[in-house]
C-alpha cells in the first residue's frame, strides 16, 4: 500500500524527506540488514509428488517397453523364432502328428473350423472383431477353441461369459489346482498373470477353472473353449520353464488339425451376403446373413438389412466383396494413431504441472517492506483513487470507505471504546454533534447511493456530521464566532444545495 506524504503548508509542494530517512542519501552511512536465507520448504511440497511421479512414469515405460506388441509380426507367430515367437511350441505340435493350418484372417480361420474335428488356436483376440468372437457359439461340438490372454474390454465386446477380468503386471508360477486332463499332466506353469471371473449362466457353462482363475475351459452352445490367462507358455523364450511347454503342447493337440490364427492387425467388421445360393452352407453362418433372406437373425449379431459396397483388400484369399452393414461405424483415428500408454502419460504429467504450480503459488513468508521509489503527493494518491472508483461505479464501496475513516475519527476524539455498538456511537454522535439521533444514523449507517448525486450528498453530510462532531467551543458558555459557518444537521434522505451544486458540476467537494 502506497503511504502519503504531508504537503508543505506554504507552497502545497511535498515535503523533503530527511536525510536519516532517505536511504539513497550520498555520504550518509546505513547499515544493511542482514540477508535472510531463502528458505527450502517449497521442497517438502515439490520433491515428494514430483519423486513419485517419476517412479511411476518410469516403471509404466519399462513396463510397456517389456510387453510385446500383438501387432508385431513375431507375437506368437509358428514361423517365429525370435522371443515372442512359437515356432518352438509349432514344432512340438507337428511332432504329436497334428497338422497345422496357418491362417491370417478370422474370417478364413473360422470357415476352416466350422467344418469340425480342428483345435482353433486364437493368439490376438484383442484385434478380432466383436462379431468374428461372437461367432464362436456358431462352431461345432468336434471343433475346440482355445484363446490366448482376452482383456476386459475384449470380453465385453465379444460376450465372452465371464463376469469380469483381473490382469497382473507379470505372470505367476501356480499349481493346476483341477483334474482337468491339460493341466493336470503339466502340473505347475506360469498362467497366472489374468485371472477370471465366474461364468454367466446365461452365456455359458463351466468345465474347468485351474491356476487360480487364469485356465477355465467353458461350453457355450456346442463348442468348447479354453481360455488362458497369460501367454508364457506358448513364447518361445518362456515354453521351457515350469511345465509350460507340456501345458501349451496338451491344449492344442487333441484334434488332428490346428488351426492358428496369426493375426496381427485390427480386422474390419464382417461382410453381409445375399446370395440365396449360400443358404445352408458353412462358409456363411445363417445369423450373418440380412433378415430380409429369410432366416432368422441373431441378437449377437446386429447385421441390418440395408448394405453398402466395401472394397475388396488385394491380399484377401478368394471370398466375395460382398457388402458391410450401415451400423457399423469406423473406428476413431485419434483413438488409434497414438499408442495406448501416451494418454495416462499425458494426464499424468498435467497432474505434476498442476501439483508444481500449486506450490510454487503459495506463499512463502510474509510481504516485505520497501521504501517507496518515488516521492508522490497525497492529493494525486487521493484523486488517482477516486477515479478508479468512478471508473468501476463502485459508490457503496466509496462510500463506505468515506464512513469507515469517519468512523475511525470519531471514535477516536470522542474516546469511545474501539468495539462500541452502533446505537451507543450514534448516542454519542449526537449528543456531541447536536444533531438528531436518526439523522446521525442515517449519514453514518444509511442505505448506499444509487447515483453519483446521492454519493456526493452523502460525502457532504458525512463531513458535516464530522466537523459538528469533533469541534470544541472555546470555552464552556461562548459565543460562536460571527465568521465560523454554521451547520444545520440534513434531513435523512435530503440533498443539500452545496451537495447538489457539486454533483452538477460532476465533481465532488
Amino acid at each position: 500500500m502506497t503511504t502519503a506524504t504531508p504537503t508543505s503548508a506554504t507552497g502545497g509542494a511535498p515535503d523533503t524527506p530527511s536525510t536519516s530517512d532517505s536511504p539513497d542519501v550520498p555520504g550518509v552511512f546505513r547499515p544493511k540488514a542482514p540477508r535472510r536465507p531463502r528458505g527450502r520448504r517449497w521442497l517438502r511440497l515439490v520433491v515428494p509428488p514430483a519423486a513419485a511421479l517419476l517412479v511411476l512414469l518410469l516403471g509404466t515405460m519399462l513396463y510397456r517397453l517389456e510387453q510385446p506388441g500383438r501387432t508385431d509380426a513375431d507375437y506368437l507367430s509358428p514361423g517365429s523364432h525370435a522371443a515372442i515367437g512359437a515356432a518352438d511350441l509349432a514344432g512340438r505340435v507337428r511332432a504329436a502328428g497334428v497338422a497345422i493350418i496357418p491362417e491370417h484372417s478370422s474370417s478364413d480361420a473360422l470357415v476352416a473350423a466350422y467344418s469340425g474335428d480342428a483345435t482353433l488356436l486364437i493368439t490376438t483376440p484383442q484385434l478380432m472383431h466383436k462379431y468374428y468372437l461372437r461367432m464362436l457359439k456358431l462352431l461345432p461340438a468336434s471343433t475346440r477353441v482355445v484363446i490366448v490372454e482376452p482383456d476386459a474390454s475384449t470380453i465385453v465386446d465379444g460376450q465372452l461369459p465371464f463376469l469380469g477380468a483381473q490382469r497382473d503386471y507379470s505372470a505367476k508360477v501356480a499349481a493346476a489346482g483341477c483334474d482337468h486332463a491339460p493341466a493336470a499332466r503339466a502340473g505347475r506353469a506360469a498362467v497366472v498373470r489374468t485371472r477370471y471371473g465366474p461364468i454367466r449362466p446365461s452365456l455359458g457353462e463351466e468345465v474347468a477353472r485351474c491356476y487360480d482363475g487364469s485356465l477355465v475351459a467353458y461350453r457355450r452352445e456346442a463348442a468348447t473353449v479354453t481360455v488362458v490367462g497369460s501367454a508364457d507358455p506358448f513364447r518361445n523364450d518362456r515354453i521351457g520353464e515350469h511345465g509350460n511347454a507340456e501345458l501349451a503342447t496338451a491344449l492344442l493337440t487333441g484334434a488332428p488339425r490346428l488351426i492358428w490364427l496369426d493375426l496381427h492387425r485390427r480386422e474390419p467388421p464382417p461382410l453381409v451376403t445375399d446370395d440365396p445360393g449360400l443358404k445352408g452352407a458353412p462358409a456363411a453362418p445363417p445369423s450373418l446373413r440380412p433378415v430380409q433372406s429369410g432366416e432368422p437373425g441373431d441378437v449377437d449379431f446386429p447385421v441390418e438389412g440395408k448394405t453398402r459396397p466395401r472394397p475388396q483388400r488385394p491380399d484377401s484369399a478368394g471370398g466375395d466383396p460382398g457388402d458391410a452393414p450401415l451400423s457399423e461405424d469406423p473406428p476413431n483415428p485419434l483413438l488409434v494413431a497414438f499408442p495406448k500408454w501416451v494418454y495416462p502419460t499425458t494426464a499424468l504429467l498435467v497432474l505434476g504441472v498442476a501439483l508444481l504450480a500449486a506450490a510454487r503459488a503459495r506463499r512463502l513468508g510474509g510481504p516485505v517492506v520497501e521504501p517507496l521509489p518515488v516521492v508522490v503527493r497525497s492529493s494525486e494518491t487521493a484523486s488517482g483513487r477516486g477515479r478508479l472508483y468512478q471508473r468501476a461505479r463502485a459508490r457503496p464501496e466509496a462510500l463506505q470507505v468515506l464512513r469507515d475513516a469517519a468512523l475511525a475519527r470519531l471514535v477516536r476524539r470522542l474516546r469511545l471504546d474501539p468495539g462500541v455498538e452502533p446505537p451507543a456511537l450514534i448516542e454519542a454522535v449526537a449528543a456531541s454533534s447536536g444533531w438528531p439521533p436518526a439523522t446521525v444514523g442515517h449519514v453514518l449507517f444509511g442505505p448506499a447511493p444509487a447515483n453519483d448525486a446521492e454519493l456526493v450528498a452523502a460525502a457532504a453530510h458525512l463531513e458535516q456530521l464530522v466537523d459538528a462532531a469533533t469541534t470544541q467551543p472555546s470555552a464552556p458558555g461562548a459565543a460562536p464566532d460571527a465568521g465560523a459557518a454554521t451547520t444545520r444537521p440534513p434531513t435523512p434522505g435530503g440533498t443539500s444545495k452545496a451537495a447538489s451544486e457539486a454533483a452538477s458540476e460532476g465533481e465532488p467537494r
